[in-house]
């Protein structure tokens, strides 16, 4: 999404472990995948619910996804369009780390940028209702090239 010079980002965060429900999606998928990529309501997996909700606000090269190695096995299949841009952490060093990772990235590809983040392990009944906000606060912020 451009606003005047500035483009607006998404940064999906998707590192995290998952711990805390492994017993419920042990039950639904069968493994110890974190609940970011387990389909807990409907057919999709919560990376890919975060993914769709947040394509109207994004170009599909504005959005990063940081992903960590080890659960490969269960996001390998989500970044085949080819546009996507994700970033792999060794290992789980969370939320800010992570953040942190993206936006340095990102000031190779954007300077100016926009930047918001989204957790993927969310569900949101009105998928649009959630976007109105996050639209209106990209609107509003101060565009980069002002301050100079």
């Amino acid at each position: 999404m451009s606003r005047r010079g500035a483009r607006a980002w998404g940064i999906i965060l998707a590192g995290g472990d998952g711990t805390r429900l492994q017993d419920l999606t042990i039950r639904i998928e069968g493994d110890k995948r974190p609940k970011q990529f387990c389909r807990m309501l409907g057919n999709e997996s919560l990376l890919t619910q975060t993914r769709r909700r947040i394509s109207p606000l994004f170009d599909g090269d504005e959005i990063i996804t940081v992903v960590t190695k080890k659960h490969e096995p269960y996001y390998a299949h989500e970044f085949n369009d080819g546009k996507a841009a994700v970033i792999v952490q060794p290992d789980n060093r969370g939320t800010g780390i992570a953040i942190g990772a993206a936006i340095l990235t990102l000031r190779e590809l954007d300077a100016e940028a926009i930047v918001v983040s989204f957790p993927c392990d969310h569900h949101y009944r009105n998928e649009a209702a959630v976007l109105v906000p996050v639209e209106a606060g990209i609107d509003v912020a101060p565009d980069p090239s002002d301050a100079l």
